[in-house]
This record gives structure tokens, sequence and C-alpha cells, in this order.
């Protein structure tokens, strides 16, 4: 099944890149370089990606097919991995609705472990007030011992979202994941929106997440894995156009539960800024600070940075 959806979205990719093709005379050609993502944990692991990418059919930086090629350094005091990838790529996201379709297809060797990858999702609109979602992702999990023993999943999931009222909007989404060392976990995540302030773009939202996995897999050390895990959080964000710059930042506080424990405090600071999508230079970046649970307890700290780049030829 898992090789299925990998045919079918390469199938999907060309079949679109050949509908961009009737249009070529709208399209411009780009190169991202250097795109960049930087990871760190309370555990001492790190996560350094360098992205390169051309796209002979460019519109902005939210629509276009290409090809990028991906470098994956990660380590943990002594210990260090890295793999390169080749993505094979194609979007055409809506800038107003975010909606539309980022579908892709990398492969890469790491450890000896060979693996496909994709991070797909299309979004239409239903009815004036409902749109939904379908996701597929596959990647490796990120852990020294996963790493070490090729240990990847692949994630399929669907998601609706309802404005119920003029301020009030319900975002609900499913889905299950399926480990390559047999583990699988269903997931589910509820978000209510509700717009406090529109003329300033700031909102309240009532976060519910929570997974239940089928086999509990500690003894390997290769992820965190509880029997279930729930996380109620209570947090405000904000919404900006500033000199055609689009900024958001979400700030959160809540309460999680591992298996039958105690509760426990959990965290999150995001911030995204991305520039006018006209122009000649294209650039966004976002950066995030969380605090939740891991291995060695309900304390695990995990700080990222990104940043995307292109130019137009």
């Amino acid at each position: 099944m898992k090789h299925t959806i990998l045919i079918t979205l390469l199938t999907t990719f060309f079949a679109l890149s050949n509908a961009c093709l009737a249009d070529e005379f709208k399209w411009k050609q780009a190169i991202s370089i250097p795109d960049f993502f930087a990871s760190t944990d309370s555990e001492r692991f790190s996560t350094y990606r360098y992205r390169a990418g051309f796209y002979p059919l460019y519109e902005h930086g939210d629509k276009y097919t290409g090809i990028e090629y991906l470098h994956n350094q990660f380590t943990q005091g002594s210990w260090s991995s890295s793999a390169n990838q080749v993505t094979l790529k194609t979007i055409a996201i809506n800038p107003r609705t975010a909606l539309g379709y980022n579908l892709n297809l990398g492969f890469n060797v790491e450890n000896g472990y060979k693996l496909f990858t994709t991070d797909s999702q299309y979004g239409t609109r239903l009815t004036n007030s409902t749109t939904g979602e379908i996701l597929v992702n596959r990647d490796r999990v990120e852990t020294q011992n996963s790493l070490m023993n090729g240990i990847h999943y692949t994630l399929a999931g669907a998601s609706i979202e309802q404005q119920l009222l003029e301020r009030i909007t319900l975002v609900g989404m499913g889905g299950k994941i399926f480990f390559s060392d047999t583990n699988t976990r269903v997931l589910m995540r509820l978000n209510i929106i509700y717009n406090l302030l529109p003329e300033y773009g700031v909102t309240t939202q009532l976060r519910y997440r929570q997974y239940h996995s089928s086999n509990n897999t500690k003894q390997n050390n290769y992820y965190f894995n509880p029997n279930r895990y729930s996380q109620v959080m209570l947090a405000l964000g904000i919404r900006r156009r500033l000199a055609g710059w689009n900024l958001n930042g979400t700030a959160g506080l809540g309460q999680q539960q591992i298996d039958q424990g105690p509760n426990t405090t959990t965290q999150l600071l995001e911030f995204a800024a991305t520039s006018p999508f006209a122009g000649m230079i294209f650039f966004r970046t976002r950066l995030g600070y969380s605090k939740s649970a891991e291995f060695h307890g309900p304390n695990y700290i995990y700080r990222y940075i990104m940043e995307d780049l292109i130019f137009t030829l």
C-alpha cells in the first residue's frame, strides 16, 4: 500500500508538470540557494539541512515545479550521520486561501538504508464555509538509534476546517502513522479558533491532540513511544500584513499527560515571516521553541529555525 501511494504521487507529479508546460509562456525559471534548516534539543541532538533547487517552471514562491538537492546532517555528542537526497517537487498554493497542492517525491540513502520520502498535501474548498485537506508524509525517524537502524514512518491523514460562526472556526485532523518497526499510531488533533480582534489579526485558540500506539517499543529506544499521549493547550495567535510581508506568531501554554501519569506543563512559541510574492527574490523564515515530553521526562526542549530563499532568473 505504501509503494502504491508513492507511485500515485509520482504519476500525479508528472501529470501536473505536463499541465504546467501547456502554459509555459506564463512561467519563469528560478533557483533556491541556500535554503537552511537547523534544530537542536535538550538531549543534544541536532539536525542541519542544506537545500538547493532549480525550478524551470516558476511563477511565485508557492507555485513552481522543479528538482531539489538536500543534504541532511545529524549529530549527538561525538556521533554524527549524514545523507544526500534528490527530490522532484511541484507546488501550487493560493497565497490568499492556502489551498492547493504540494506534491514531492525524494530518495536518499543513510547508513546503508534506502528510502523514498514525501511530504505532500492537497487542500480544496468543499463548501463556502468548509475546506478539506489530505496529506501523506514519509521520512526517517530522527533519533540516533532510529537513524542507525533505518527506522522510518509513513503518515496518512486528512483534516477538515469548518467555519461555525463569523468569528469561530473548528479544525479537526485525524491520521495513522505506520512505523517500519511494525508499530502503528493513531492520532487526532482538534483546534477551536476564536477571532478575538479581527482588525489586528489576533486569535485565541484551544488546541487538543492525542495519540495511541499499538506497540510499546521503549525497550529498543528507537523513539519516544508511550501507549497514550494527550495535550491541551491555550494559545494566542497573531497574523499581520506589513508592507507586503505576512507575519505570523503563536504563543501557547498547556498541560500534557503521558499514559496514566500526572499532568505536566507544555509550552509553544512560533514566529514566521514571508516576503511579498511579487518580485525577483522570495524569502520565507520560521523559528520556534517548544517544551513537551520525551524519553527522559516531561521537560524536553526543542528549538528550530529555517529559511527559504528563491531567486528568479
